[in-house]
Protein backbone atom coordinates (compact mmCIF):
# COMPACT_ATOMS: atom_id res chain seq x y z
CA UNK A 1 0.00 0.00 0.00
CA UNK A 2 1.05 3.69 -0.27
CA UNK A 3 1.90 5.73 2.26
CA UNK A 4 -0.05 9.73 2.92
CA UNK A 5 1.51 12.59 4.86
CA UNK A 6 -0.68 15.43 5.73
CA UNK A 7 0.51 18.82 6.80
CA UNK A 8 -2.34 20.77 8.01
CA UNK A 9 -1.86 24.90 9.62
CA UNK A 10 -3.65 25.73 12.58
CA UNK A 11 -6.48 28.74 11.99
CA UNK A 12 -5.31 31.02 15.19
CA UNK A 13 -5.57 34.25 16.38
CA UNK A 14 -2.75 36.70 14.24
CA UNK A 15 -1.72 33.46 11.92
CA UNK A 16 -0.95 34.64 8.22
CA UNK A 17 -0.81 32.37 5.72
CA UNK A 18 -0.01 33.31 1.97
CA UNK A 19 -2.22 30.82 -0.22
CA UNK A 20 -0.62 32.04 -3.43
CA UNK A 21 2.69 32.25 -2.59
CA UNK A 22 1.96 28.08 -0.96
CA UNK A 23 0.71 27.33 -3.95
CA UNK A 24 2.92 28.39 -7.00
CA UNK A 25 6.66 28.49 -4.83
CA UNK A 26 6.55 26.07 -1.65
CA UNK A 27 4.94 23.28 -2.83
CA UNK A 28 6.36 22.73 -6.13
CA UNK A 29 9.65 23.30 -3.92
CA UNK A 30 8.54 20.69 -2.39
CA UNK A 31 7.76 18.63 -5.52
CA UNK A 32 11.36 19.30 -7.34
CA UNK A 33 12.79 18.25 -3.72
CA UNK A 34 11.11 14.87 -2.38
CA UNK A 35 9.80 13.73 -6.42
CA UNK A 36 13.50 11.58 -6.59
CA UNK A 37 12.62 9.97 -3.51
CA UNK A 38 8.97 8.56 -4.36
CA UNK A 39 6.51 11.52 -3.22
CA UNK A 40 4.04 10.63 -6.19
CA UNK A 41 1.30 13.18 -6.27
CA UNK A 42 0.54 16.70 -3.62
CA UNK A 43 -2.95 18.52 -3.43
CA UNK A 44 -3.73 21.75 -1.26
CA UNK A 45 -7.06 22.21 0.63
CA UNK A 46 -8.20 25.32 1.59
CA UNK A 47 -10.61 24.36 4.74
CA UNK A 48 -13.80 26.26 6.26
CA UNK A 49 -13.91 28.84 7.90
CA UNK A 50 -15.17 27.16 10.68
CA UNK A 51 -12.82 24.53 10.71
CA UNK A 52 -9.62 24.82 13.48
CA UNK A 53 -7.25 24.41 10.35
CA UNK A 54 -6.94 26.79 7.36
CA UNK A 55 -4.59 24.86 5.15
CA UNK A 56 -4.09 21.35 4.36
CA UNK A 57 -1.55 20.26 1.65
CA UNK A 58 -1.64 15.66 1.25
CA UNK A 59 1.38 14.29 -0.39
CA UNK A 60 0.87 11.03 -1.57
CA UNK A 61 4.07 8.26 -1.45
CA UNK A 62 5.05 4.85 -3.39
CA UNK A 63 5.90 3.53 0.93
CA UNK A 64 6.43 4.53 4.09
CA UNK A 65 10.27 3.98 3.41
CA UNK A 66 10.27 6.41 0.50
CA UNK A 67 9.03 9.15 2.77
CA UNK A 68 11.25 8.25 5.56
CA UNK A 69 14.02 8.50 3.30
CA UNK A 70 12.80 11.94 1.74
CA UNK A 71 12.30 13.40 5.30
CA UNK A 72 15.62 12.24 6.53
CA UNK A 73 17.50 14.22 4.11
CA UNK A 74 18.94 16.61 5.67
CA UNK A 75 19.60 19.39 3.11
CA UNK A 76 16.03 18.83 1.85
CA UNK A 77 14.56 18.96 4.64
CA UNK A 78 16.03 22.02 5.95
CA UNK A 79 15.14 23.94 2.52
CA UNK A 80 11.79 23.07 2.52
CA UNK A 81 11.29 23.87 6.14
CA UNK A 82 13.25 26.95 6.15
CA UNK A 83 10.82 27.95 3.77
CA UNK A 84 7.78 27.96 5.90
CA UNK A 85 8.71 31.22 7.17
CA UNK A 86 8.04 32.71 3.67
CA UNK A 87 4.21 32.04 3.93
CA UNK A 88 3.36 31.73 7.28
CA UNK A 89 4.05 32.47 10.82
CA UNK A 90 2.56 29.29 12.11
CA UNK A 91 3.68 25.80 13.31
CA UNK A 92 2.10 23.11 10.93
CA UNK A 93 0.99 19.73 12.01
CA UNK A 94 2.83 16.70 10.48
CA UNK A 95 0.36 13.21 9.93
CA UNK A 96 1.26 10.10 8.53
CA UNK A 97 0.26 6.99 7.63
CA UNK A 98 -0.12 3.62 5.46
CA UNK A 99 -3.40 4.39 3.03
CA UNK A 100 -5.40 1.00 3.62
CA UNK A 101 -8.12 1.76 1.65
CA UNK A 102 -8.68 3.27 -1.62
CA UNK A 103 -11.54 4.34 -4.44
Amino acid sequence: MSFTTTVIYPRKDGATFDLDYYNKTHMPLVEKLWKSFGMKTWHVVEFAPDAPYSIGAFMDWESQEAFGKASSDEATRNEIFGDVKNFSNVDPVFLAGKVVAKQ
